[in-house]
């Protein structure tokens, strides 16, 4: 009976482990799938609420608009492309996540206006603090004029660059199809690139371009380009022509 009351008590002991040890493989498991689902979205919304505290306030218009996949408490997450204003600097274009409520999706449509909050070390982080004014439902005559009028700004001063900024060479690292098709047969693209000038350190920047259907294996990522940039602002470049 010692024999048998003592293999009872290990197999209980045993089944106790397993039943823990599954649960845990359980609770890992759930674990692990819910931060790879949202791990980013909920790293991207700590981000944009730091920079809600700390950023700079701006206004910007929104160029493009892209829905995510994402949805949290019934409200989509949208990416938006922008072309942010601020004051005392060039313009430049950004890219900020938001979620949207029910009520403000007929506001995020290019053309729109909004205001964001951005690093001025690091254009490149933008948060969406409020939106403004409801606009169409759609992509109407008076959005378009705003968003050809935003990125007009913004050519301009890719033009000045290109007439007075130091020539350097540079590899794309990004190139994303903004989704704005432009005449003679092209898209707007935004990209990241690694600029070596001719002295200093290599830095990268970015730029926005209007590239041809044709031409597109020219400016695609890891290709070699020229461009011109401005020593005492360099988060933003011209691209002027392919090496």
């Amino acid at each position: 009976m010692e024999i048998f009351a003592g293999a009872s008590v290990l197999m209980t002991l045993l089944i106790l482990v397993c039943s823990g040890v599954f649960t845990l493989a359980i609770v890992g498991g759930v674990g692990f799938l819910i931060y790879k689902t949202f791990g980013s979205t909920f790293k991207s919304m700590a981000g944009n609420n730091a920079l809600l505290k700390t950023g700079v306030s701006a206004p910007a218009t929104i160029l493009s608009v892209e829905d995510t996949g994402v949805t949290m408490n019934y409200s989509p997450q949208a990416r938006l492309t922008l072309q942010v204003t601020p004051a005392g600097r060039p313009p430049f274009q950004a890219v900020a996540t938001a979620f949207v409520g029910r009520m403000q999706i007929g506001m995020i449509v290019p053309g729109a206006s909004v205001m964001v909050r951005y690093d001025p070390s690091d254009i490149s982080k933008v948060a969406i603090e409020s939106i403004g004014a409801p606009g169409m439902s759609g992509m109407g005559s008076a959005n378009v004029a705003v968003v050809q009028s935003a990125m007009l700004a913004q050519d301009q001063y890719y033009n000045e660059l290109r007439q007075r900024g130091e020539e350097a060479k540079a590899m794309i690292l990004t190139a994303q199809d903004m989704n704005i098709r432009v005449e003679g047969g092209g898209s707007m693209f935004r990209m990241t690139l690694e600029v070596t000038p001719r002295v200093g350190e290599p830095f990268k920047a970015e730029t926005q371009a209007a590239i041809g259907d044709s031409a597109r294996e020219k400016y695609s990522i890891g290709r070699m380009v020229y461009v011109r940039y401005d020593p005492s602002n360099k988060a933003q470049v011209a691209l002027d022509r392919a090496a």
